[in-house]
């Protein structure tokens, strides 16, 4: 464990919050939610990063689009501007072909069919502290009639980072190239997450519907479910390469890892920008997570794996030079169950959500340690 003598330490506020409903009263209730803070609402409501307007035929455009893949969030993105007296095309998760990256490791594990073929997901979200309203640190419990209830961290409210549902799947994601030129046509990863929570069970059915799916976005996406089932998704522009393993075709612990960089092998053209500290962050989990522990209580070691601090473990504290555990989670696929550390494991507790409890919000506060990255952190070794 790195001492914290010399840290400079920030407070930071998470909420929770619990929807339930149609599409447009979930909508609704997230709109009651934020009616008094002017702030987040004009981020919601403004072109994202200085963009001009969404002209008409690309707004309805990209609503058809999500009407196609994720069936009912324009009704709930309707809700929530009908809430706050505003227009749904101006809503900034519209704007779906632009978000930021984040720098972010996880992994998928099965145990063996004679270890009981326990399903579990890890993964850590690192970026910078910066506030409200750019980081929401939501996560979101969201219960939609005819659909999986899902938790998971929300991106401008309607999008998702990563999560887990009702059926045991989880969906991850980490960044693949680091601030890449975005110039083909599809969706960006908040939308793929959500609608894979929304709409599917099993990790085959995320692969059917994200192989559909246009995608232009250089991100993996790590999936799991509560049979065991994994497939890793690289994508770069609108290059995907997907690699499914079905449950009943394993018959050994199985391990998928994923950080910021491809790993199959069609995708290693598109590593220009291999960070030292990913491959690091590849190599420690992947240590830590094989071994006793990991087939005696993978979900503990996962934990462990989690708050072990860079660089014999995949934790880091350089929140003000964009690169700080700011979440980790554990989901547990076979027991339903995502545990939960709001900022670094280091100084936090885990806590664990699942999909009950009533209609309403709950704040946490948590501890981000800074300190400097050491030298070489940043370094590219992609050559």
């Amino acid at each position: 464990m790195e001492t914290m003598s010399s840290t400079t330490c920030k407070t930071a506020k998470y909420t929770h919050i619990i929807t339930e409903g149609t599409h447009y009263e979930v909508g609704r209730a997230l709109g009651a939610y934020y009616k008094q803070d002017s702030a987040f609402i004009a981020f919601m409501s403004s072109p994202f990063m200085g963009a001009p307007p969404l002209l008409p035929d690309a707004a309805c455009k990209v609503m058809e689009s999500f009407g196609a893949y994720c069936p009912g969030l324009n009704e709930e993105i309707q809700g929530f501007a009908d809430e706050l007296g505003i227009a749904a095309e101006t809503v900034v998760f519209y704007y779906s072909y632009l978000q930021p990256s984040g720098h972010c490791t996880q992994a998928a594990f099965t145990s063996s069919p004679a270890a009981g073929g326990h399903s579990c997901h890890m993964r850590t979200y690192d970026f910078g502290w910066e506030d409200e309203p750019y980081n929401q640190l939501l996560l979101t419990t969201t219960r939609v009639k005819g659909k999986p209830a899902h938790t998971g961290f929300a991106l401008q409210l309607f999008g998702r980072y990563d999560g887990m549902n009702e059926a045991g799947l989880t969906v991850t994601t980490t960044s693949g190239r680091i601030r890449p030129v975005m110039t083909g046509e599809g969706f960006v990863f908040p939308g793929v997450v959500r609608a894979l929570l929304d709409s599917c069970e099993t990790a085959e059915e995320a692969v059917l519907l994200l192989r559909s799916m246009p995608v232009s976005d250089y991100r993996n996406f790590l999936i799991s479910d509560a049979a065991g089932s994994t497939a890793l998704v690289e994508a770069a522009g609108t290059h995907k390469e997907i690699q499914y393993q079905a449950a009943a075709a394993v018959s050994t612990d199985k391990l998928v890892i994923s950080a910021n960089h491809y790993t199959l092998p069609p995708m290693q053209v598109h590593n220009l920008q291999l960070m030292e500290n990913s491959q690091a962050r590849y190599d420690a989990a992947r240590l830590a997570l094989t071994g006793e522990q990991m087939a005696k209580d993978p979900v503990a070691a996962m934990k462990a794996a989690a708050g072990s601090v860079y660089p014999a473990g995949v934790c880091c504290h350089h929140y003000s030079e964009g690169f700080g555990t700011l979440w980790s989670m554990v989901c547990d696929n076979t027991a339903c169950e995502a545990h939960v550390c709001f900022g670094s494991p280091q100084l936090n507790p885990w806590r664990t959500f699942g999909f009950g409890g009533p209609a309403g919000v709950t704040a946490y506060t948590a501890v981000l340690p800074d300190r400097p990255s050491a030298p070489g952190f940043w370094s590219n070794v992609s050559s």
